[in-house]
């Protein structure tokens, strides 16, 4: 008898542990088991942290974290030591980041609920430690590094290197703010590295602007526009405006329509006082002029059609149903148009002339809609006919529309290209 009571107990447990595997904390405790056999610690201790939050009595999870946080311990004291002898120049930075971490799995242990062992009761405790003193030591150090290497670039004449400079200082205060005089620093090199640009309208070779609004101002316009609405993107980045090119353009006589050869855009780039110049072409536009196709096809379906009354084998009268099949033509309309536009752009250095950075573009918009009519039983038709049916006939937009579509993604692509070059 005390041999099948035993028996029973073990194949109890052995069912609780395969019921566990399909909760919320079995799953994460075996997500956890597979991060600790792959070497990744400290991902097993969140995951097992998570666990212990939902079921604070899983002992899977209770042994599992004691195991990963110890190993996770090792693991970055180890590559403390490491960075500690090592030579680089930045290995502050990695320090700081191996006591983050430490940090980080210090206190999602402090913060899991009192774990105790289910057969006991018994307290779990694990050790802590707080880091917070050699962490402060570290973004000292850390920020020390940077402050000096940004003196160390700051004499040089060099816009890009003046720019580094500006962001050693900054990281200087990104480890510990107010450090030093650092913001000054900044302020004076982030000032002194400024690119300044002006965007010229581009040329537009298809002359579509005779037909449609300038192409040409749309993507001009909307790339200042994009730009200067994020600020990071301003931070090492001046754009001339609008209003002052086309003064210094009408100054100088030339055409607004964007025809400006590249030397006579250097001209007005000396003019303007900037760094570089941005100007392109237009080199082809494509409209696909609005196309409507019909698809007709016939709907059926079985439906009811009458009922009728009989006389069932007990001489009582009934009624049953009749089914009969049903018709319906239906036309689905498909209405569709697009348009693409392809160039290119050079970003020049006004004091040497030379292209500092080429690249082309090409961009497609695209509408379609769809509607379709119907002719016969209207119990015959789908439900997705019936909404169709509903909307009426559809229009797309117009060949102007189609292209403003184009350009826009075009201002947007070229856009992002400026703010990470300038970045």
């Amino acid at each position: 008898m005390k041999l099948v009571k035993l028996i029973v107990v073990f194949v109890f447990s052995l069912w609780l542990a395969g019921c566990s595997a399909f909760t919320a904390y079995g799953r994460l405790e075996k997500q956890a088991r597979k991060a600790y056999q792959n070497g990744n610690y400290d991902q097993a201790v969140y995951d097992c942290a998570y666990a212990l939050r939902i079921n604070p009595t899983y002992d899977a999870a209770q042994f599992l974290i004691q195991d990963s946080f110890k190993a996770a311990v090792i693991e970055h004291e180890s590559h403390l030591k490491n960075l500690s002898s090592s030579t680089e120049k930045f290995r502050w930075d990695k320090i700081v980041s191996e006591y983050n971490d430490l940090i980080r799995l210090n206190q999602t242990i402090e913060q899991l609920p009192s774990l105790r062992l289910k057969a006991t009761g018994e307290l779990i405790e694990i050790e802590t430690t707080d880091y917070s003193s050699q962490i402060d030591t570290a973004k000292q150090m850390a920020a020390e590094t940077h402050y000096e290497e940004g003196v160390t670039l700051s004499s040089s004449d060099d816009l890009k290197i003046k720019k580094q400079a500006a962001k050693e200082f900054k990281m200087a205060l990104g480890f510990v703010s107010e450090y030093r005089d650092a913001s000054e620093k900044y302020e004076k090199m982030r000032l002194a590295a400024i690119l300044r640009m002006a965007i010229m309208p581009f040329e537009d070779k298809t002359e579509t602007w005779r037909k449609y609004s300038p192409v040409s101002e749309v993507i001009m316009d909307d790339v200042i526009s994009y730009i200067l609405r994020d600020d990071s993107a301003t931070e090492f980045l001046e754009l001339v405006s609008r209003e002052r090119l086309q003064q210094v353009m009408q100054e100088q006589a030339l055409s607004q329509s964007g025809i400006i050869d590249e030397s006579m855009a250097v001209e007005v780039g000396k003019i303007l006082g900037v760094n570089e110049i941005l100007s392109g072409k237009i080199t082809q536009i494509i409209v696909s002029p609005e196309q409507t196709t019909r698809n007709v096809r016939n709907e059926k379906k079985r439906v009811v059609i009458r009922r009728e009354k009989y006389v069932d084998d007990e001489g009582k009268e009934k009624v049953r149903k009749i089914y009969g099949e049903v018709e319906a033509k239906v036309i689905v309309f498909k209405r569709t148009t697009s348009a693409r536009i392809r160039g290119s752009y050079n970003i020049v250095d006004v004091e040497t002339a030379r292209i500092l950075k080429s690249d082309s573009f090409e961009e497609f918009s695209s509408s379609n809609v769809s509607w379709a009519t119907y002719s016969g039983d209207d119990r015959a038709i789908s439900y997705s006919t019936r909404e169709l049916a509903k909307k009426g006939e559809q229009r797309v937009p117009i060949e102007g529309e189609m292209i403003n579509r184009a350009a826009k993604k075009i201002s947007t692509s070229i856009a992002k290209s400026i703010k990470d070059y300038a970045r």
